[in-house]
């Protein structure tokens, strides 16, 4: 399990990687040019970054490749997707799936909450009840 924001101590851009690799397989190049586009030209790994730390993800099991093209195409393991998905978590969410993905791991929160201390506050519960309104008028549920 990563602790929120314990990741931000260590390599960042280890963390940041994973959650690009998690929205589709990418080459070393896909990657810089996403920090690229994704800073708006602000920001720029070199080539000297990336490639050792896709070697490092790889060694340490968060990664594999596959050659095509003559290019190595960057995927997550198992173990790699289930750090993306934690970190994610406490990162701006970029696709409708972050959302999804908050929302499963906000559930979790909250039920381990109410296992742990027997019911949510009432200020919480008429919040989340709002919320939860919310969401039904948007997935068409009411």
């Amino acid at each position: 399990m990563v602790y929120p924001f314990a990741w931000a101590r260590r390599s960042p851009l280890k963390y940041l990687v994973l959650c690009m690799l998690r929205e589709k397989p990418m080459t070393g190049m896909d990657i810089i040019k996403e920090f690229e586009k994704t800073t708006l030209g602000f920001w720029r790994p070199s080539p000297g970054t990336i490639y050792p730390l896709l070697k490092l993800l790889e060694k340490e099991g968060f990664i594999y490749h596959e050659e095509k093209d003559g290019r190595k195409l960057y995927r997550l393991t198992e173990k790699g997707e289930e750090v993306a998905k934690e970190v994610a978590v406490i990162l701006p969410a970029r696709t409708l799936e972050d959302v999804a993905d908050r929302f499963e791991s906000l559930t979790s929160y909250l039920q381990d909450y109410v296992a742990e201390y027997g019911s949510l506050p009432e200020d919480v519960k008429h919040r989340l009840r709002t919320v939860i309104k919310e969401l039904e008028k948007i997935v068409g549920e009411k």
